[in-house]
């Protein structure tokens, strides 16, 4: 198992995490709950040794009272088992035992009856038994008195054994009791631990996203993440179950084998010869088993990213009349998974528990043969209820290997998923983060020399740019000029790679990224709510009355819409604020921003889905909040700007033009044919 890699998909390259490496992350968590851990381990060895102790009551059960009666019985002259006037008892007969001097009897068993002969003599010594004369004749060729029992004195034979046998019953039953409360204990702990490992690797995950580079949710899928911190997650408590249970099976084999040598040495070695075939299956079955893991853990990733994807995109595919096309290229996602599947599961037929049985009861067949032959040989015949326990504990031995067998399965599964999970906590974290107090920001930004490529093809280039504290201003260009990676880089989404962005004339680098975030309002053309109230929604932690929300409200001309509401701002919000239009998603957004009170504010596209009346509410809105602050507004609609300080105009990640609306469409360049083109298209 410590040879088996997994491949996980990181950035464009491929990370190899090999199972030890995978269970020493494991064990890091796991040891949090140690406690829990060395409790269920140990009450998990108790109850293994009580389950062994039990079939030797079974054993002392059968051979010395239910099975003890077909014996040899020595005539006593004190009080014993009355037969015929004589008292008898018990005697164990060995090869150094003299019985020269002694009346004995024996009582067996032969064809379905019970029969009492003179001397030493055992079932396989008798050739026959003639009723008539009373005589049986023995394999020694000679002959000897005989009787068959009546009832009466069969259960006078019996009679010592019923206390004995009652008193062996009590102790089972009670043992059983206390295997059922260790066994309930032992199972507490362990589920205990392993929800705890659960909570702290979903914490340490949903951590990690928020120290994560915006770079990498931009190249991984949000529903592959959601699949990696909620079922991969799982994945890593199934690693942790499979391993502990597959200590627990290998404690009781180890434990069951000890008992199995006390019993009989020579077949517990037999018994050994069933560990290479099972250690080669193990193998082959493994190997076979572990790439059609990896596939389905990888399909079900791309399956539920997929599905996300359809859910949000569900507007246009209807729009588009395109369910058709959507449901076969789904399809052939599930049925891709549906055959990588079918192969694990013909994998797990050929060679799962099946397998497993048939070795099982080919050593229990050389196991009887071998005492066959043994019950020939009145030396080393062996009795039934010895024969009872190592039958029990053969199959004690196979219990836990049949379970670490069935956890073969989830224990590739739990690689997979646990090397995807590790993946995520281990990307590369973001740079310059921490918060230690809110900078007071004048808001005098300067973009000097800034030069920045997502990938090889530059976005921006050699970007000069000085915007005085309390200006407003706008940014045009084509899709793809570059103005919205300005204002990312602002905010510090993502790195520099050339060139410095000063603020109030100090390198913005000399602040943590939430640092410089604090004095920076961004409105996203498509606002983002979540679960909770209009006011929640509003504050996003800040601790602010209702009155301070209202009167933002107010600010914007948005306390209308939300007193439209029986609940006002204490509204609950549908799932991504469906019972919201647009428009109002969008003064929600600006409301969260005005409250907040940066100095910067950042408005990309944000007037670009609403409808007039809602935007001349933003307009009016912005004349009073941009008093004082520094203003940059990522610009669709060109009306918006048209009273801006400046307009910078970038064209292919270049800045082409610059100045006020008057000065730009005079010029009569990119400006004024933009400006026109959307005029002409408006009217």
């Amino acid at each position: 198992l410590v040879k088996m890699k997994s491949k996980t998909r990181t950035q464009n390259k491929y990370v190899n995490y090999t199972a030890e490496v995978v269970l020493k992350r494991v064990l890091k968590y796991v040891w949090k709950s140690k406690f829990m851990i060395i409790c269920s381990l140990l009450f998990l060895i108790a109850y293994t040794f009580l389950e062994l102790y039990q079939p030797k009551l079974i054993n002392k059960m059968l051979d010395d009272h239910l099975l003890g009666v077909q014996t040899t019985w020595e005539k006593i002259d004190t009080a014993g088992v009355i037969y015929q006037g004589n008292n008898y008892q018990k005697i164990v007969i060995d090869k150094n035992t003299d019985i020269s001097d002694k009346e004995i009897i024996s009582i067996v068993y032969y064809e379905k009856k019970y029969y009492v002969l003179d001397g030493n003599v055992t079932t396989t010594a008798i050739i026959s038994i003639d009723n008539d004369s009373n005589i049986a004749t023995l394999t020694n060729n000679t002959t000897t008195f005989t009787k068959q029992l009546t009832s009466e004195e069969l259960k006078a034979f019996y009679n010592p054994s019923i206390k004995p046998i009652v008193k062996l019953l009590i102790i089972y039953g009670s043992l059983t009791l206390v295997i059922i409360f260790f066994r309930f204990f032992q199972h507490v702990f362990f589920l205990f631990a392993s929800m705890r490992l659960t909570l702290d690797i979903r914490k340490d995950a949903f951590d990690k996203l928020n120290r994560l580079p915006m770079k990498y949710f931009v190249n991984e899928p949000s529903g592959k993440i959601v699949t990696k911190i909620t079922s991969d997650s799982e994945g890593v408590r199934g690693l942790y179950q499979v391993m502990f249970s597959i200590m627990t099976a290998a404690i009781s084999l180890i434990m069951v084998y000890i008992a199995l040598f006390k019993v009989n040495a020579k077949l517990s070695l037999l018994t050994l010869l069933a560990t290479p075939f099972i250690l080669l299956w193990m193998t082959v079955y493994r190997k076979a088993n572990n790439k059609y893991h990896h596939r389905i853990r990888e399909m079900n990733s791309v399956i539920n990213a997929a599905m996300a994807q359809y859910v949000d995109g569900m507007e246009i595919i209807q729009q588009f009349n395109k369910e058709d096309a959507m449901t076969t290229e789904y399809d052939n996602l599930l049925i891709t998974n549906y055959g990588n599947k079918m192969k694990a599961l013909k994998i797990n037929s050929l060679f799962g528990g099946e397998l497993l049985l048939l070795i099982q009861n080919a050593l229990l067949a050389l196991v009887v043969y071998y005492f066959g032959l043994n019950f020939l040989n009145e030396e080393s015949a062996i009795t039934a209820g010895a024969l009872y326990l190592y039958v029990t504990y053969i199959n004690k031995v196979f219990d836990p290997i049949r379970e670490i067998f069935a956890d073969l399965n989830a224990l590739e599964d739990a690689f997979v998923a646990s090397s995807r999970i590790f993946d995520l906590l281990d990307q590369e974290e973001d740079k310059y983060l921490g918060f230690n107090e809110r900078p007071v920001f004048e808001g005098d930004v300067k973009f000097e020399h800034v030069t920045f490529a997502y990938d090889e093809k530059p976005v921006l280039k050699d970007i000069n740019m000085h915007v005085k504290k309390g200006q407003f201003i706008g940014l045009v260009g084509h899709t793809g000029s570059g103005k919205s990676t300005l204002m990312i880089l602002l905010q510090r989404f993502y790195d520099l790679q050339e060139g410095v962005i000063k603020i109030d004339d100090i390198d913005f680098m000399n602040y943590t990224k939430q640092e410089v975030r604090s004095n920076i309002g961004y409105v996203l053309q498509e606002p983002a709510l979540f679960s909770g109230t209009i006011k929640s929604n509003i504050t996003l932690g800040i601790e602010a009355t209702d009155e301070e929300v209202e009167k933002v409200l107010k600010l914007i001309g948005a306390e209308k819409f939300v007193n439209d509401y029986p609940k006002g701002i204490n509204t609950e919000l549908a799932y991504l604020g469906g019972n919201l239009s647009t428009g109002e998603k969008q003064l929600i957004s600006f409301a969260r921003i005005l409250l907040r009170n940066p100095s910067i504010l950042i408005l990309d596209e944000a007037t670009a889905n609403i409808d007039t009346e809602t935007e001349i509410m933003i307009q009016n809105a912005l004349k009073v909040t941009v008093v004082g602050r520094t203003t940059f507004v990522v610009a669709h609609r060109l009306s918006t700007i048209r009273n801006a300080d400046n307009i910078f105009v970038l064209d292919d990640g270049e800045i082409v033009e610059q100045g006020t609306h008057e000065e730009l469409y005079n010029k009569n360049g990119k400006y004024r044919k933009m400006y026109e083109a959307q005029y002409n298209q408006n009217k």
